[in-house]
């Protein structure tokens, strides 16, 4: 009875964490949360099966639930979760993808099929002692393949980290408590621990898995002002959205500035001979008011100097109503461009359509923002954001909505280049003609 009441914790403890990370899962679509989310379930349901084992006897169907759900499902789909979030290859990852599933599938198809033998009572069944040589030999690979998997990537990421990798330190703890609910994995389901043991193995596994998966994502303030673990980002808050790269032996130097002041800065060509001519009427009629994120209805074209269709995209942002109509002389922004991992682009292209959504929305000197793909370039975004002054770009640099993103989107970007923009007095000229093929 009392493996049973430990068992039932176990298990009340494992379908908590079970919830919380399919929650996470489901939320942010990652997806080694996803492949851990499959772990967490199959340690639950084997959880389950043992806690009914222990009250009313073991049977072929509770025996078969504890194999599947912790011997197979568990250990495999684990070291799943750990390549994907480690391997920076597309190749790697897909061919993880590829065995799991195929082994998976076939592995179960076996173990429900393959006759049982021996008898089963209320103790805890050994494996070898119920199945015969074929499933014990696919639960032994699941086994084998977990733990080398599990370990290569854990002295991978130790590697790296020792290389002042700083993607790989952070990852560092987390993978370590992973690869440790691996090892009670497979220690709780090899059937050389006690009952008691081996329910205590699997319940703590559980645990592991989710803080772990939990450790590799940031957390946010109780006040929404950001994360505490990027509390030491650099002033402009894009430079190490990639992966850090390994510090060189010398120190490079810093650029020379340039003798003109104005070099690097974003302004419009001065005509040799005349000044620019503009209309009579020089003001900029204000742009119409835009319709929320979604809304079909509103207008769909614009008048005026920056007449044109309207472009829905979520990616693509908008310049505020009338924003670009006063005094730019102390604008300023950025360019950053961002280079993703390979089947990370909608994950990314979510993020940023919140961020631009939310920054369009709540800081009222933001002038333009918006992120445009690249045509032939489909792992590559280009982030173009234009703000009245330095103490608006400042602003927008401590907003909580940008630090979000800068914490999100870090797994899926392999590296960014930013260009600081800085607008001299200039007007807003008239928008060029059009010409065939341009």
């Amino acid at each position: 009875m009392v493996d049973a009441l430990l068992a039932l914790l176990a298990t009340l403890g494992a379908l908590a964490a079970t919830g919380l990370l399919v929650q996470r899962a489901y939320k942010d679509r990652l997806l080694y949360l996803i492949a851990w989310s499959f772990t967490q379930v199959g340690l639950t349901l084997a959880l389950l099966s043992m806690s009914l084992g222990f009250m009313m006897g073991f049977n072929g169907a509770f025996f078969r639930v504890m194999e599947l759900g912790a011997a197979l499902v568990g250990p495999v789909w684990l070291a799943l979760g750990m390549i994907e979030l480690i391997a920076r290859y597309v190749q790697v990852r897909f061919g993880a993808w590829l065995f799991t599933i195929s082994y998976t599938v076939v592995a179960i198809v076996i173990l429900i099929l393959d006759p049982l033998k021996g008898s089963l009572g209320k103790s805890l069944p050994k494996p070898s002692a119920t199945y015969d040589a074929l499933p014990l030999l696919l639960v032994d690979g699941s086994h084998v393949v977990a733990v080398l998997a599990l370990a290569g990537c854990t002295g991978v990421t130790a590697w790296l980290a020792s290389k002042r990798d700083r993607e790989a330190a952070e990852l560092l703890i987390p993978v370590a408590l992973v690869a440790l609910a691996g090892v009670l994995v497979v220690s709780g389901t090899r059937g050389f621990l006690p009952a008691p043991l081996a329910v205590i193995a699997l319940g703590a596994a559980a645990g592991l898995v989710w803080y772990g998966s939990m450790r590799t994502i940031p957390v946010y303030d109780e006040d929404g002002e950001g994360y505490d673990e990027y509390a030491d980002e650099p002033a402009t808050g894009y430079e190490e959205q990639g992966y850090a790269q390994a510090a060189k032996a010398e120190p490079v130097p810093a650029p020379t500035p340039s003798p003109d002041p104005r070099r690097g800065e974003l302004r419009f060509p001065e005509p040799a001979s005349e000044e620019l001519r503009y209309p009579e009427n020089t003001s900029i009629p204000e742009r119409p008011a835009f319709p929320a994120h979604g809304d079909p209805a509103g207008p769909t074209t614009v008048d005026g100097p920056l007449a044109g269709p309207l472009d829905r995209s979520p990616l693509a942002g908008l310049a505020k109503p009338g924003a670009l109509g006063g005094d730019l002389a102390n604008a300023c922004g950025q360019i950053t461009v961002y280079t993703l991992l390979d089947g990370r682009e909608e994950a990314f292209d979510r993020l940023a359509a919140d961020l631009v959504k939310a920054a369009l929305a709540t800081e009222p000197e933001t002038l333009v923002f918006a992120c445009h793909e690249v045509v032939g370039g489909p792992t590559q975004r280009i982030f173009y954001q234009l703000f009245r002054d330095e103490a608006a770009f400042a602003a927008h640099r401590r907003q909580p909505h940008l630090q979000r993103f800068l914490g999100e989107s870090r797994t899926h970007v392999i590296a960014t280049n930013v260009i600081e923009l800085k607008l001299g007095p200039a007007k807003v000229p008239l928008p060029a003609p059009e010409f065939p093929g341009r």
